[in-house]
């Protein structure tokens, strides 16, 4: 079977406390929702799935690659997390999110870049079109939609990031739990 893995950018511990301080007052009474454990708030860049324990390394050699060739070069991106919204919209809620608002489109050159470099190498990729967000909660039933709309449309923060990780996701009954496999730094080596 193997591990469960994903790389993603984190995000600062001030960002994190303003998205769980804007999160605190949301309730759906009756309803079932699983909100985010503060430290696991991240921005997931490309979500893997089951990867055998002997492949990690293989993995990280490829997202290495695919970062020394990035056309943007970066030593870190910066990006800004927006309000927390519905997702999907118009429809009933599954999930709130923080949206990526500026410096979406660096995060997508970076998720492109990854995925490309993973799929060359023989890797399962999502095809599906990439939007940065950090996921704060997951619902199950019941409408907190109303609630998360009447929420100041202000910005959470702004990130920066110099490297990329890879997590181990170890699904639990009282959510995952999160390990650090690898950290993979955004800027070039000589």
């Amino acid at each position: 079977m193997g591990t469960r893995v994903f790389f993603a950018l984190d995000i600062d511990e001030a960002t994190r406390g303003r998205i769980v301080t804007t999160a605190e007052g949301l309730h759906s009474p009756g309803g079932r929702i699983t909100w985010t454990k503060p430290q696991n708030l991240h921005v997931t860049m490309n979500f893997i799935g089951d990867t055998p324990d002997d492949s990690i390394a293989a993995l990280c050699d490829l997202a290495r690659g695919a970062l020394d060739g990035w056309d943007l070069a970066l030593d870190e991106v910066t990006f800004t997390i927006g309000p927390l919204i519905c997702f999907p919209p118009g429809r009933r809620t599954r999930m709130i999110w923080a949206p990526v608002r500026r410096g979406g489109d660096v995060l997508a050159s970076l998720h492109a870049v990854v995925n490309e470099a993973l799929a060359a190498g023989g890797w399962r990729c999502e095809s599906r079109e990439f939007k940065g967000h950090v996921t704060v909660a997951r619902i199950k039933s019941g409408d907190i939609g109303a609630a998360v709309r009447k929420l100041p449309d202000d910005d959470l923060g702004e990130v920066q990031a110099a490297e990329l990780t890879l997590y181990a996701s170890k699904l639990m009954p009282g959510g995952p739990l999160y390990t650090t496999l690898a950290r993979i730094p955004l800027a070039r080596r000589p």
